[in-house]
């Protein structure tokens, strides 16, 4: 986790929360990358972490 990729994430997050939009974290792939996003308080996170893609037709 690089000191500075993370220090623009938390500075694009402020920036979205001052203009009232929401944050979604992607390539979420570990616990340590989804707390450090619980950290800096970002709105939503996706990634394998939470699940592999699946298929359209597994989904209908």
């Amino acid at each position: 986790h690089d000191q500075v990729n993370w220090a623009m994430v938390e500075a694009i997050s402020h920036v979205a929360r001052v203009m009232g939009l929401k944050t979604v974290a992607e390539f979420v792939e570990d616990e340590s990358i989804f707390e450090a996003c619980r950290q800096i308080g970002l709105d939503y996170c996706q990634g394998f972490h939470f699940g592999r893609p699946v298929p359209l037709t597994a989904i209908t």
